[in-house]
């Protein structure tokens, strides 16, 4: 057999492996399948060679994974990363290969009112590990933005680490507007808080928000809290 005809039970285990190796940063299973959409039990049939997914559910593992196609045809180590050069660039400086800076997992961003008049902003927070990357993805209230769908509210960005500091850069689609997150480590909760200042821009204001008091508290996976955050977000 060549490896250009390879048969599809063939295709199928390397599918299998290369998942398997993608999901084994996931403490939770049954949390990556509810973050992807996909029913456990067939999600184990992807695992153990069993079964393909259809092509958009294909699609939709591969975007979550920062992937491409070739996971059914290659071992996922030989795969040479792809895409947009700035991965590239993303990867060589603003990523740390020694101590990422968040474990994966879900966090509780909780930014203090910037005015007498206004609440404290709650953010669910989702942090994943793409080689040396580490990414980070929430969304705006959906309070704040009632008439605007959730792929527009979607912010996404990275964290790295500076000495015993830790900054963000996140954004919505298209840099419509740029939050930055300043932390340290609390002493007292190490890897469980951080606490520091958040800064906002937006499309089209001249100047930002000014810097916003913000605490992270790592909640992992912990599927109760994550799900009674995700209503306190979005009821603002």
């Amino acid at each position: 057999m060549t490896e250009t005809n390879r048969s599809p039970a063939n295709l199928r285990r390397m599918f299998g492996a290369n998942l398997k190796q993608l999901a084994c940063q996931y403490p939770s299973v049954s949390e990556l399948c509810r973050q992807l959409g996909i029913n456990r039990t067939q999600f184990n049939r992807y695992l153990a060679g069993e079964s393909f997914p259809r092509p958009d559910v294909l699609d939709r593992i591969c975007r979550f994974f920062d992937v491409d196609a070739r996971i059914l045809l290659k071992p996922l180590d030989e795969i040479e990363p792809s895409g947009h050069p700035a991965s590239e660039i993303f990867d060589r400086f603003l990523s740390d290969r020694v101590q990422p800076p968040f474990a994966p997992g879900f966090y509780h961003a909780a930014e203090a009112a910037s005015g007498p008049r206004q609440a404290a902003r709650h953010r669910l927070v989702f942090v994943r590990q793409i080689r040396h990357c580490t990414l980070l993805r929430s969304y705006e209230p959906r309070c704040l933005m009632p008439e605007t769908p959730a792929s527009a509210r979607e912010v996404q960005g990275i964290a790295s680490r500076v000495g015993g500091q830790i900054y963000t850069l996140m954004s919505r689609r298209g840099a419509q507007d740029c939050q930055m997150m300043v932390l340290s480590e609390h002493p007292g909760a190490v890897g469980q808080r951080w606490t520091g200042h958040v800064y906002r821009m937006s499309e089209g204001a001249a100047a930002g928000s000014g810097a916003q008091r913000l605490e992270l508290h790592y909640l992992g996976y912990d599927l109760p809290a994550v799900l009674q955050l995700g209503r306190k977000a979005n009821a603002c």
